[in-house]
Parts: C-alpha cells; sequence; structure tokens
C-alpha cells in the first residue's frame, strides 16, 4: 500500500481522528475549554474533520489544496478570532491534527504487510506541504478579523464617548453595540509631551494598544492627546488620590491612576491629566469641563506630568477665576513688571517650597544672589517671600498674575 492507499484506507475513520484532535486541543489548551459545549461538539469538531479530510484527499490524489478549497478553513479561523480564541491556540489545532495523522502513519508503515510501499519521507514531505498552504492563510484570515474586531470596539468606544460627552442618553447606543456601560465614570483629559524625532505616530499607537486590553474604558483620541472614560467602582469616588497626595496610609490608586501609569511606560513618556468623576451618565458632559479646566490650570501653572484633580487646585483655581479680588492679587506683582529676573526668581522659589538652596540651583545662582533678589522684591512688592503670611499672599500674587496675562 502506498501512500495514496494508506490515504484512502483513513479516509472512512476521518471522524475518529478528529474527535481525538479535538480532545487533545481541549485538554491541553485552556482558551477551548472556555468555548460552549456545543461549539466544541459542532463546529469544532466538524471544521476538524473537514481539514483533515481534505489533507487526506490531496495526499491521496498526490497534490496541494486548491484555493478554493482552503476557503472554508481560512473562514473557520478568522471565526475563532470572533470567538476569542488566540491566534497560538488556533494554529496548534494543525499541529495536533498533523501528528495525530503521523502517528497513524508510522504505525502503517511499522506493519510489514499493511506497510509496504509506504515511504514515512514523502508523507512527512506531503503533510508539511499541506500546513505550509493551510496555516499561513489561517493566520492571516485570523490577523485581518481581529484588526477589524478592534477597530470596532475602538469605534463603538468613540461613539459611546462622543454620545456621553455630549450630554446624550448612551444605553440604547450601548445596547446596539453589545456593550454595558458603567454607573459612574472618572472623566479623564490628558495630554502627552511632543514624541522626539517625530515619533508621534508610535506614540499613538502605542495608546491605542494599551487601551485595547481594558473593553470597558471608553476612549476618544487626538494627536496628543484624548479624553478618557474610565468606569468607577460604586462603592468608590474619585477625588481620594489627588496628585498632591502621598505617604503611608493612603487608600490605593485609582483605576484612572493605574491606566494613565501604564500609559506612561507604553509609550516611554510622562502624560499630564485631569480628571472629574461623574456619578451618573447625565454628569460626564459637566465633569469633562470640570476636567478639562483643571488640566489647563495645571499646564499653565507648569505643574509636573501626573493626575490631577479640583481638590489639588482648588485654591489656584479659585484665584484665577475672574474678578476684582484677582486683579487686587495681580497687582501686587506690578512693581516687577519690567523686572522678569525677580518674577521669575519668585516663581522658582515658590515651586522649590520656599528652599534657598533649591530654589539658588534651579536658577543656576549664587544662594547671596538670590537672598538680594528676594530683598528687591520685598522692597517693590511691600511682601517678604521669607515670611509665611507674605510668602502666601506673594504665591496667590502669582497665580492671579499668570491667569490674567493669560486671559
Amino acid at each position: 500500500m502506498d501512500e495514496s492507499g494508506f490515504a484512502a484506507a483513513l479516509l472512512p475513520g476521518v471522524g475518529n481522528i478528529a474527535a481525538a484532535t479535538v480532545a487533545h486541543l481541549t485538554a491541553e489548551i485552556p482558551a477551548y475549554r472556555l468555548l460552549p459545549d456545543s461549539v466544541i461538539a459542532g463546529d469544532l469538531l466538524a471544521n476538524t474533520e473537514a481539514v483533515l479530510r481534505l489533507f487526506l484527499t490531496t495526499l491521496a490524489e498526490g497534490r496541494l489544496p486548491a484555493a478554493r478549497e482552503l476557503a472554508a478553513p481560512v473562514a473557520w479561523g478568522a471565526e475563532r478570532a470572533r470567538d476569542g480564541v488566540p491566534l497560538e491556540a488556533v494554529l496548534r489545532v494543525y499541529s495536533l491534527g498533523a501528528g495525530e495523522a503521523w502517528k497513524l502513519a508510522l504505525a502503517a508503515a511499522a506493519d510489514a504487510d499493511a506497510g509496504a510501499g509506504i515511504d514515512p519521507y514523502l508523507l512527512g514531505t506531503r503533510l508539511l506541504g499541506f500546513l505550509g498552504e493551510v496555516m499561513p492563510k489561517v493566520a492571516a484570515a485570523y490577523v485581518r478579523e481581529q484588526a477589524d474586531l478592534d477597530w470596532e470596539q475602538r469605534e463603538h468606544g468613540r461613539n459611546l464617548a462622543d454620545v456621553l460627552l455630549a450630554g446624550r442618553p448612551a444605553r440604547r447606543a450601548a445596547e446596539r453595540y453589545g456593550r454595558t456601560l458603567a454607573e459612574r465614570y472618572d472623566v479623564v483629559v490628558f495630554r502627552l509631551p511632543d514624541a522626539p524625532g517625530g515619533a508621534a505616530a508610535g506614540v499613538l499607537r502605542a495608546v491605542r494598544s494599551e487601551l485595547d486590553r481594558d473593553p470597558e474604558v471608553l476612549a476618544t483620541l487626538k494627536g496628543e492627546g484624548g479624553v478618557l472614560l474610565v468606569p468607577v467602582a460604586q462603592d468608590g469616588g474619585g477625588g481620594g488620590d489627588g496628585a498632591a497626595r502621598r505617604g503611608k496610609g493612603q487608600s490605593p490608586p485609582c483605576a484612572a491612576r493605574r491606566l494613565l501609569a501604564r500609559l506612561d511606560a507604553a509609550t516611554g513618556l510622562r502624560c499630564i491629566a485631569a480628571a472629574a468623576t461623574a456619578r451618573e451618565h447625565a454628569a460626564v458632559e459637566r465633569a469633562h469641563t470640570e476636567a478639562g479646566e483643571v488640566l489647563a490650570l495645571a499646564e499653565a501653572l507648569g505643574r509636573a506630568p501626573g493626575l490631577y484633580r479640583l481638590a489639588d487646585l482648588a485654591v489656584e483655581y479659585q484665584l484665577v477665576q475672574p474678578g476684582p479680588a484677582r486683579d487686587a492679587l495681580a497687582r501686587i506683582l506690578e512693581p516687577l513688571a519690567d523686572q522678569p529676573h525677580l518674577l521669575e526668581t519668585l516663581r522658582e522659589f515658590v515651586a522649590a517650597g520656599y528652599r534657598r538652596a533649591e530654589a539658588a540651583d534651579a536658577l543656576t545662582v549664587h544662594r547671596n544672589t538670590l537672598t538680594y533678589r528676594l530683598g528687591r522684591i520685598h522692597l517693590l512688592t511691600g511682601h517678604d517671600a521669607t515670611y509665611p503670611a507674605d510668602a502666601r499672599r506673594l504665591a496667590a500674587a502669582l497665580t492671579a498674575h499668570d491667569a490674567a496675562r493669560g486671559a
């Protein structure tokens, strides 16, 4: 019996070979055990049997499979992508099926009577040729389908985010997309710094890839950042982990902070962001406005990258609101208007926490020079930056001055 006879002899029992292959799959690969029993006993078994039958048929006829014969296996590979089966698990079925066929071939070749004329080398070459035709096409179809799924999920998430941010009801749209909305969201507005070397496209891809790991997060992205709607647990608020709060005894970082840390790691950049909690869908639009204002304020104040909430910048937020109080504070620094080096000195002294050594280092001047400049500020404004009460007023005046200039 040669290879053709061997293949013809196995064709009647191809169902048993397929059953053994599927049994190996479900025993060795967890992803297949997650599929419903109806899929395993139905589509998966039928598909495996069809592929094995195709191999034995082409072996019996001494040829490779035609393109039209591969259409069904290729489509099945794409279906597994929609089932959520990983690509390596999808391809594993081919190696296991080939292993079952190879064991039967070796057993037949070892039989002195039935194995006469079977060339294991030729049989192995035919088997590898079949796998070389099928597996790359299945993998390509899977990748295309997965890309389509990722695109669909992103579009659904973006559309739902847009609906919520516009203050419109989104539950019907979510049902249409097969998505479940959280009851509460942290609305996060974030911005990434300019990517070095014109790598902006790569940074955006890294952000999207990381967000794909969290399908419950709704996102709408722009070139330099975007808006994220991060689900908040029912028993968790959004305001207890401000960027300024550190030390032992604090609650664990919120989901928004953890997500931003992952985006930082994925892009290799540090983003600055602001968040506000919407405790119901109708509050998302208002939370978006608040987060945007807090982010703009953090940037205007030159704050370090990180996540900020209104509580972190409440004093500064109040100070920058237009009105007579802001104008009065800003006027404190009018005597320094034509001496920008004194404004810079005050700014660095405040940023350094009123520590002379750190401020002098930041300004790259001697401490005596810093002391002289602080004296000049005292003389011109009437406020001593080294005295606590005056220092607070000068810091407030600096915030009001910057806000008035940017108005």
